[in-house]
């Protein structure tokens, strides 16, 4: 009897969020957004030198003058931001890496390369500075924002993107598989991005922007669903944080097709999400949130991981590896603990590991995936991500307690 007992005291976890959660509302650091505001903005602007670089240059000749000169510019401003952002370790090398950017494009390089180099600077920027690139909840649906985008956006972009010019368009599908909806989501949003007046976007809540982002990333998306196979196999296609920040151009063709459709349909990916696999992925946004300062989205997304993902499965778990269910049950209880007592940050990210770790460990258990692995091909990425975030803020939380 002993041996379950913490799983007995999850309930209170779930009691407890009521209360804990507004307590916390006011803990974030103040100038984190502002910091969080400069770097989201040049990573829309690196986002688009990914998206159209290749429409000012081919065969390493300028074809569109001012459209190229406008992925210098990007360039050089992302690289002012960055200068007005605090050191980090990895800055000199995400400064060498937008000097390199900047090179690239002088010498007028392959599209393709351009376009590698610009997202993966976009993603340290991302890592260094904590952006929250996804949310904790539910994506909407994209029929929410209709008439958003009927009175804001249609006079521009045109009936469902069918814009004339190529710049505006938005149902291009090879220009719109380089950018992910967190960066549809990014150029709603007027103090990271100026593509639009006030008129358009300064109104606009977190859950319209990602209706909107949804919405428009369904006028380039295949008109067929992918098969359900797709997601056995690209678990993290169809679930938080994957479908928001994954870019389907740096995917596997059939992963490609994949997320571009799931992407415009979130409803429809829920049903094939294991609740493991959504556990999984709260837990990644939860230890981000942590380590960027945010104790209100942790706890909030570490109990939407426990309520919508663990506990859904524990007792299939509890059948099949008991004593895994007991660790789980224990470890997902002293990590609570951990933040609520303001534990040592170490101490802290380790829980998480350690809880992660088994929540996989756990999933593969239960529903063992094609692809070799929770997350399949597709999320190495932004584990790759969470793996140097976690480093590089390891390092500097090193240097600050040696100074002191």
């Amino acid at each position: 009897m002993t041996r379950y007992r913490p799983f007995y005291t999850i309930a209170l976890l779930l009691s407890l969020w009521t209360w804990v959660a507004p307590a916390w509302s006011q803990q974030q650091l103040p100038d984190k957004k502002s910091e969080q505001d400069i770097a989201a903005k040049a990573v829309s602007l690196l986002s688009f030198v990914a998206v159209d670089y290749p429409e000012s240059v081919d065969d390493s000749v300028v074809r569109d003058r001012k459209l190229y000169r406008q992925q210098q510019s990007n360039v050089e401003v992302a690289s002012a931001l960055l200068r007005q952002l605090p050191d980090r370790p990895g800055r000199a090398q995400l400064q060498d890496s937008l000097k390199e950017l900047a090179r690239l494009i002088a010498d007028r390089a392959a599209p393709d390369l351009v376009r590698r180099r610009a997202n993966t600077a976009a993603d340290r920027f991302a890592a260094l500075y904590q952006l929250p690139r996804s949310p904790a909840e539910s994506l909407p649906s994209g029929e929410e924002a209709q008439a958003l985008y009927q009175d804001r956006c249609s006079h521009c972009h045109g009936e469902r993107g069918s814009a004339a010019q190529p710049e505006r368009r938005l149902d291009d599908p090879v220009r719109m598989a380089n950018l992910s909806l967190y960066d549809f989501y990014n150029v709603l949003e007027p103090t990271r991005n100026d593509a639009h007046n006030s008129a358009v976007d300064s109104d606009l809540s977190s859950r319209q922007r990602w209706a909107l982002a949804i919405l428009v990333a369904g006028f380039s998306a295949p008109e067929i669903a992918p098969a359900p196979q797709l997601a056995e196999k690209y678990p993290a296609l169809v679930g938080l944080p994957g479908i928001a920040v994954l870019r389907p151009a740096e995917l596997p063709q059939e992963a490609r097709d994949a997320i571009l459709w799931w992407r415009a349909h979130p409803a429809e990916t829920r049903h094939l999400q294991h609740p493991l696999a959504r556990a999984a992925g709260l837990l990644y946004l939860a230890q981000n949130a942590y380590r960027g300062g945010d104790i209100a989205s942790t706890y909030h997304q570490l109990m939407l991981g426990l309520r919508e993902g663990y506990l859904e499965s524990r007792p299939q778990l509890a059948q099949s590896n008991p004593a895994l269910a007991a660790q789980l049950d224990q470890q997902w209880q002293e990590l609570r603990v951990a933040i609520l007592d303001q534990a040592p940050t170490n101490e802290v990210i380790e829980k998480f590991q350690r809880l992660q770790g088994n929540v996989v460990r756990a999933r593969e258990q239960l529903q063992p995936t094609s692809g070799g692995g929770i997350y399949g091909w597709g999320a190495l990425l932004f584990i790759a991500a969470l793996a140097l975030g976690a480093a590089l803020w390891y390092r500097l939380r090193r240097r600050r307690v040696g100074s002191a």
